[in-house]
């Protein structure tokens, strides 16, 4: 089991990816929390400069707050676990970590174990 972030208030669960520019390779190794509320995954903004990403469109984004934005998308490969998402397109975050929406975790397997504040997270069936 992977233990959640205790940093976070509450602790939240977040797992290590591999982020790489898709025709480079070049790559930058992150903690990503696991957001079942995001429609789209999303990377620092940093990751995206450090990359040298080039936006491919526009996208309507809104959050909690229902305020509505349009984001430039960037696309990448991740890893995470032992999958591998070639040419996934992502928005960038004002955060230091990334966030794996539904359009990544819609193909892992994840079990929330609440109460130990641990977590499982997998390619196949746990």
């Amino acid at each position: 089991m992977i233990p959640y972030d205790s940093s976070f208030d509450p602790p939240a669960p977040f797992v290590e990816v591999i982020v790489r520019h898709p025709t480079t390779g070049q790559q930058h190794i992150l903690s990503a929390k696991l957001d079942t509320g995001a429609d789209i995954s999303g990377i620092p903004q940093s990751v995206v400069g450090e990359l040298g990403l080039v936006a491919v469109r526009s996208v309507p984004v809104a959050g909690y707050d229902d305020v509505h934005t349009l984001l430039s998308t960037y696309v990448i490969t991740l890893e995470v676990v032992s999958a591998r998402f070639r040419y996934l397109e992502v928005v960038p975050l004002p955060e230091e970590y990334a966030l794996l929406g539904r359009d990544v975790l819609n193909y892992l397997y994840a079990r929330l174990h609440g109460p130990d504040l641990a977590f499982d997270l997998s390619s196949s069936p746990l």
